[in-house]
Formats: structure tokens, sequence, C-alpha cells
């Protein structure tokens, strides 16, 4: 009795120590994942991927380096994750687009001026500036940046197929069906694409916000000029 009695904290003990020694269950895990990943965010916008260390990032986590390590086997594969998880952040940006007005060209500039408010937000463009930079280092921020711009110009064709009437259509031959998808791309190229590169290559994100509706408006009323004649 006296030995059944010993062997029962004993095999207690062996499996409390076998859950501390290994990763951690269920949510728990899921919280440390997220602290090591929030930690590296920063440090990596700050340093970029070159100037960041696993030192900075575990102090930051409050996680030791070989819990880091276990889940992401160099400072390149924890950039990749980051580089996932905030590319999921990204593409919510591209939603569906405002289309309020009573004119084609009325919806036309709330579409354009809601995808540039969004856009040009400083966290969507941070991570695009620091995947810009990391990407001969990091392969996967490529497939990154080619669903990100396939994501936005699959948003702005449903939107433009949304803003244009039966109306509209007739007096503007480029919202056609057969045109509807190049006639997207030219709008992305004309009122998203100059102030979006701007912002891109480094120049202030509240100057640049500060300059959407008067660009918006003279890139629409361009852009309807020649869908009027396509």
């Amino acid at each position: 009795m006296q030995n059944s009695k010993d062997s029962a904290p004993k095999n207690n003990a062996s499996k409390q120590s076998a859950v501390r020694a290994g990763r951690p269950p269920g949510k728990l895990a899921g919280e440390v994942d997220e602290r090591i990943l929030d930690a590296a965010y920063r440090v990596f916008m700050e340093r970029g991927l070159h100037g960041a260390s696993i030192d900075e990032i575990a102090r930051l986590a409050r996680a030791g380096k070989p819990t880091i390590y276990a889940r992401f086997e160099t400072k390149e594969a924890l950039f990749a994750a980051v580089g996932l998880r905030n590319a999921a952040r990204v593409r919510a940006h591209f939603g569906k687009y405002s289309t309020t007005g009573t004119t084609l060209q009325a919806r036309l500039l709330s579409i354009g001026k809601d995808m540039l408010e969004r856009l040009l937000a400083d966290d969507v463009i941070d991570f695009m500036r620091l995947s810009a930079a990391e990407a001969r280092r990091v392969p996967e921020l490529a497939d990154f940046g080619r669903n990100a711009r396939e994501r936005g110009a699959s948003a702005a064709l449903e939107a433009l197929r949304e803003a244009a009437s039966a109306t509209d259509i007739r007096r503007f031959p480029a919202f056609r069906p057969e045109r509807i998808e190049i006639t997207a791309r030219f709008f992305l190229d004309l009122v998203v694409g100059p102030l979006l590169m701007r912002a891109l290559v480094g120049e202030s994100l509240n100057t640049l916000r500060a300059q959407i509706d008067t660009h918006v408006q003279s890139s629409v009323a361009f852009f309807l000029a020649g869908c009027r004649s396509a």
C-alpha cells in the first residue's frame, strides 16, 4: 500500500515536468507565438532584417532565445512569419470599397479616395517598404507582393463593375464587360499608383494623405475622359 501511495506523486511530478519542458499547450502556446511576432515586428520595423537581433526580440517578447529558435530556425524564418501575418492584415485593406454618389464620376471619386486612405495607412506602407527592402533575402515576400497586387486589382475590378450603371456603360464604352478588366488596371495606374509609389520611396505620409482629394479629383477626370472615347 505504501508503494502505491508513493508512486502517485512521482507520476504526477513527472507529468508536470514534461509539460514544463515541452512547448506550452494550446492557448498558452498561441499567446507566446503572438508575443514573439509582435516583438519581432517592432524590432524589424525599427532596425530592418540585418540590424535586428534575436536577443532584443527575446527581451521584448519576454521569451527565451531557445523558445524563439524552437519555433523559428533562423532570423529570416522569423521575418518571413512576421511577413505572412502582416500580409493578411494588409490584404484586409483591399476590401469592398465605397461606391456612394449619384453620378459615375462621384462614385469613382469615392472609390479612389477610399482606396488611397486605406493604403496610405502607416502600418501598411511601413510593411510594404520593409518588404521591398528585404525581398532578396526573404523570397516569400515576393509572393506577398504579387498576391497584394492581384488582390488590389480584383477589388478595383469589383468596385468599378458596381459603380457603372447600364446608362454609364452606354456613355463610357470602357466599362463594357469585355473591357472592364483593363479599365480597372488603368484606374489603379492613374488614380492609385502615383501616390502609392511616392509613399513607397519615402515621401511623408502626412503630406501624401493631404493631397488625396486634389489628386483623385484630377486623375478621375482624366480617367473618365479616356473612358468616354475608348
